[in-house]
């Protein structure tokens, strides 16, 4: 049972963080015209904040981007609860 929470929690976390990271790329495309794409790619690790950003830079709140966020990080406190027995087992052997 703990594999398939795991394979869960990956699956949520691993797919929302594609899908932020499409959206950031159109986003800042959008933004910035062809060279954004570029940029997006550079700057990969400030998808953590793109929903933060796209709100300062738009005036509007994304709440589709917030749940993605919230989607990404509850898959992966399923991986970690889901993982806890195996370190803990692991550290009996």
């Amino acid at each position: 049972m703990r594999k398939i929470g795991k394979i869960i929690g990956y699956l949520l976390g691993v797919g929302a963080g594609i899908l932020m990271f499409i959206y950031w790329i159109i986003a800042i495309s959008n933004w910035l015209g062809p060279n954004g794409i570029i940029l997006a790619i550079v700057l990969a690790p400030t998808v953590a904040i793109f929903p933060f950003i796209f709100w300062i830079v738009e005036g509007t709140f994304p709440t589709s981007y917030f749940i993605l966020w919230v989607i990404s990080i509850l898959g992966l406190i399923i991986v970690e609860i889901c993982s806890k027995d195996e370190l803990n087992n692991n550290k009996k052997l």
